[in-house]
């Protein structure tokens, strides 16, 4: 898959606890030929697959990570369900979005 020219191109997002990014890193740069993936660090509300600790309740939110890859429908289907086989229980978050692409060289 070339990523400039990918047809049925989208990008598949994640959201997940900051503690799983090595093991999703590792895992998308697996599945996906050629990632181009973005990886973002962020604070979340409203997390209800995991407790909060008492720092966390006091701010109110949590570390998260954001990533997303852009890629294909059929590699994005690989990736969720190997996240969902290897990662059950974990919470993350995912939804993909349709995307044209090009590159200005």
């Amino acid at each position: 898959m070339n990523p400039a020219t990918t047809p049925n191109a989208l990008m598949l997002t994640l959201i997940a606890s900051h503690e799983l990014e090595a093991a999703l890193v590792d895992a998308l740069s697996t599945l996906a030929e050629y990632p181009l993936m973005l990886v973002s660090n962020l604070r979340g509300h409203n997390d209800t697959q995991r407790g909060l600790s008492v720092a966390e309740q006091v701010e109110g939110t949590l570390p998260l990570i954001r990533l997303s890859l852009h890629t294909d429908e059929a590699t994005a289907q690989q990736i969720i369900d190997y996240v969902s086989q290897h990662f059950s229980g974990a919470g993350i978050r995912w939804w993909s979005t349709p995307i044209c692409t090009g590159v200005i060289a």
